[in-house]
Formats: structure tokens, C-alpha cells, sequence
């Protein structure tokens, strides 16, 4: 539910309300407009006692239920975009961001090399895997807690912004000591235990929708990291899994636009692993760009053809200044600028 209150309601009159909601056995969420403050009522509505009755109470404008079941997801709840900061840099309400990097990290040089070309491109958040889920236990699984060491020196050295994948609850905290944001790969996307126990790190998260969710499910994802407090959730359409072979995944631009409308989280695209060769990621990109996204994350590496993991789908390094020129026109003229 959502209790709007009245034109310039006091702190007092706020505190108050949610007083009362708390009382009821909800859990308030406070957001404050220019004018008007709305507190979002969290909780199982079928076990509490109606919220109904606040109407009474002279600093309540309106009551209202949020139909949807990702309820602090929604523009209903949240009616502007919202703006999410990876370290220092934002996303969200016309500020659009590229994070690029590596599919994992393979060594000091390796990570070194890609990081100089990016940010030399106009790079400023650096992606990079150091834990990498894959689906044979044969193939490189990462270097772990070194690929973090490796992760945090050049975030030091080249003063950037760094996003790498949280695998399991384990590893969360580590992770977080170095990462400014969290990376929720498409297998963990329903993952809920581990969605609760990322909320709590205290870091944005970018979550990637899974490879058969649907929107609502994606959505509902999002919902369990707002819930357990989560100060910024970044959705992410990577392509989903359907009977098309010519793509690694099928990219749903259509659930980026559809993303946008339903929700006010920020929205970006992964064309790498939709398209699953670099030939197809910048008409991808573009796509993504079209449909309203927020931001691009792009897999590029110093030397693609001898990369250990995800090789075809990466762009070589040296030249993503490139691929940035070319995509800021168009990002322009979708009304953003390159944060």
C-alpha cells in the first residue's frame, strides 16, 4: 500500500504515519518529494490489519494499493526514475554508463592492459570476473580471491569503478571489500537465499535477468534485494534462452522498454552474451540504446583469441574507443549523456 500524505506534511506529521504503519505490522518506506512525501507500506497484506483506517488521520491525502507484486520496484511506489552511484559515477535519469573489462580475470598483465585501453576510451567502470560459474567443471573457473587482489589494485592504480559476479554466499563479503558493485549473474537470478544475503553487503547491485525469467519474475528478483535493503538495484537484459541458434541468447529488447516503464530502477543491456560473437555486440548495443537503456556492459579483452573464457564474444580492448564513438551519437539523441 501507499499512503500519500498531504502537501508539505511536517517530519512530525511523517513520523507519525509511519508510527502508525508500524503499529499496523508493516515496514514504512519514506520517499520525499519537492512537495509530497508517499510512505510505502511493506508486508503481507492478507495478515494485517487494513491500512484503510489512516485515512482519518488529517496529514493522510489518499490511500492506495500497488497492484503489482513487486510493489517497491514499481512506478507505483517510485513514480522518477531512480539514480543508482557505482562509486563515483552514477546511472539512471538520463546519465548513461558503459562498464567494460573482461569476461575473468587471467593475470596481473592481462587485467592491466584492458583496464589502460578502456579508460583511455573514456571507460570509467571496469568490469571483470575473479569467481566464474561455468557449465563444465573442466573449464577456467577463475582466479578467486587473487583475481579480487588484482581487481582492487587497479581500481586503485587507474582510479576507476569496478563491478565483478558474487557466486555464492561465501564469497559475498570479499567481494564486497573490493567491488562497488555486485554483479548477480542470470544463473542466481532466482537465487533468493543468496539475493537476501547480497542485499545485506551494503553495495549497489547489478542484477542480470535469468536466462528463462520471465519480466515479472526478473522484476520480483529486484524486489528481494529493495526489500532486504539494498541501496540500488541496476536490472540487467542479457538475452534470454529460446529456440533461435543463430545468437548464443535471444536479446528481449522489448523487456528493456518494458522494464522501463514498469519499474524505476536504472536498465542496462549486455549484447556480449546475447549475441555470443563480436560481430553482432554493437548492432546489439544500439538496440539496447534505442529501447531506453540506461548503460552498456560490454566484454573486451587485450587479446580475444586467446582468451580463457567467452573468447568470441569479445571486442579487443585497443579498439572500444571505436565502439564508444560510435555509440554516442546515438545515446545523445536518445536523450542521455555519457556519464
Amino acid at each position: 500500500m501507499i499512503i500519500v500524505l498531504t502537501p508539505h506534511a511536517s517530519d512530525q506529521q511523517v513520523e507519525e504515519v509511519k508510527r502508525h504503519v508500524i503499529d499496523l505490522g508493516y515496514d514504512p518506506r519514506v520517499i520525499r518529494g519537492v512537495e509530497r512525501t508517499i510512505i510505502g507500506a511493506v508486508g503481507d497484506e492478507l495478515s494485517h490489519r487494513s491500512l484503510e483506517m489512516l485515512k482519518g488521520l488529517p496529514m493522510v491525502e489518499n490511500v492506495l494499493p500497488i497492484q503489482k507484486r513487486y510493489k517497491l520496484a514499481s512506478r507505483e511506489f517510485h513514480a522518477v526514475s531512480s539514480v543508482v552511484h557505482i562509486g563515483r559515477h552514477a546511472i539512471g535519469q538520463g546519465q548513461f554508463q558503459m562498464l567494460a573489462g573482461p569476461c575473468s580475470i587471467e593475470s596481473r598483465e592481462q587485467l592491466r592492459e584492458a583496464t589502460r585501453d578502456l579508460v583511455a576510451a573514456g571507460v570509467r567502470v571496469i568490469r571483470a570476473g575473479a569467481y566464474k560459474p561455468r557449465t563444465s567443471p573442466y573449464d577456467f573457473q577463475g582466479l578467486g580471491e587473487k583475481g579480487l587482489e588484482l581487481l582492487a589494485e587497479v581500481k586503485h592504480d587507474f582510479d576507476v569503478a569496478v563491478v565483478t559476479e558474487v557466486v555464492g554466499s561465501p564469497h559475498v563479503q570479499r567481494v564486497a571489500a573490493v567491488a562497488d558493485l555486485l554483479q548477480i549473474g542470470a544463473r542466481n537470478c532466482q537465487n533468493y537465499h543468496l539475493l537476501e544475503v547480497v542485499a545485506d553487503a551494503g553495495k549497489p547491485v547489478l542484477l542480470k535477468r535469468g536466462m528463462a525469467s520471465t519480466i515479472e519474475e526478473w522484476l520480483s528478483a529486484a524486489e528481494y534485494l529493495l526489500v532486504h535493503g539494498c541501496p540500488g538495484v541496476i536490472l540487467c537484459e542479457r538475452g534470454i534462452r529460446t529456440f533461435e541458434t543463430a545468437t548464443r541468447n535471444t536479446l528481449d529488447v522489448g523487456a528493456v522498454a518494458v522494464a522501463k516503464q514498469e519499474s524505476h530502477l536504472p536498465v542496462i543491456v549486455d549484447p556480449s552474451h546475447a549475441a555470443g560473437t563480436h560481430r553482432l555486440i554493437l548492432p546489439l548495443a544500439k538496440a539496447g540504446v534505442a529501447a531506453g537503456a540506461d548503460g552498456l556492459i560490454i566484454e573486451a579483452h587485450p587479446d580475444p583469441v586467446n582468451a580463457l573464457s567467452d573468447a568470441a564474444q569479445q571486442l579487443p580492448t585497443a579498439d572500444f574507443a571505436s565502439v564508444m564513438a560510435e555509440l554516442r551519437p546515438l545515446i545523445e539523441i536518445c536523450g542521455k549523456h555519457m556519464a
